[in-house]
């Protein structure tokens, strides 16, 4: 039964990716992180999460563990993705894929 959760959790999250226009992992990497506070409630989120969550779904190329590092840090960096404490992380509210803020944009 995990399987069918996540996968479902997948197939929204591809359904978000595409509705947000993400399709370099940069921006993938950060809508998985809008994905997982925004839309799941998640107050904090892990590397490894996010990574996993992009992995997955295979919209854009294949990525290495060196590319999503060199673009997890580029958000960090950024102010995109803020570190709460070790190991875990929020995404800005100013986020370019925050939903309510698209919504509001629009």
């Amino acid at each position: 039964q995990t399987d069918s959760v996540e996968s479902e959790g997948l197939d929204n999250f591809v359904e978000f990716a595409n509705r947000m226009e993400a399709h370099e992992l940069p921006d993938l990497l950060e809508a998985a992180a809008a994905y997982a506070a925004f839309v799941e409630g998640r107050p904090h989120f892990s590397r490894p999460q996010l990574m996993k969550r992009v992995a997955k779904h295979e919209l854009g190329e294949e990525f290495s563990r060196e590319d999503g590092l060199r673009s997890f840090g580029q958000l960090l960096r950024q102010g995109k993705i803020q570190k709460l404490k070790r190991g875990q992380f929020t995404i800005a509210e100013s986020s370019r894929f925050n939903p309510d803020a698209r919504i509001a944009g629009e």
